[in-house]
């Protein structure tokens, strides 16, 4: 005799499905990642076309132009740029874990083997 035919299934557990809770919270942090990366993206955009940046940062804010403070103004361009390219790293990453989890706890498909007689 085979073990296959002989042996008893085990009750499994359900597989996990998330809450409610955990997938708005998890399309809120999707929102808000794609709001800042195109905030962010269009402020690039912005400065390029106008040709003067302004600082982020949280004391007093300084505006550089083109013309006048070229090092400055391509520095801080680049710093955004990095910033931006960042935060779409880390939206490509949580997307990338967020397929892992969902594929992980999907069911296996399994061939189930035509009997013979």
């Amino acid at each position: 005799m085979n073990q296959r035919k002989t042996r008893v299934p085990l009750p499994h557990p359900p597989p996990y499905r998330p809450s409610r809770v955990s997938y708005w919270l998890t399309v809120l942090v999707v929102v808000l990642m794609a709001f800042a990366i195109g905030a962010s993206i269009w402020m690039l955009i912005d400065s390029w076309i106008s040709g003067s940046i302004t600082t982020t940062n949280r004391g007093p804010r300084s505006t550089y132009t083109l013309t006048e403070q070229p090092r400055r103004f391509w520095f801080e361009f680049v710093r955004q740029g990095v910033v931006t390219l960042f935060l779409l790293a880390v939206a490509v990453f949580g997307a990338w874990i967020y397929r892992k989890v969902q594929k992980s706890s999907k069911p296996a498909n399994r061939k189930r083997h035509a009997k013979k007689t």
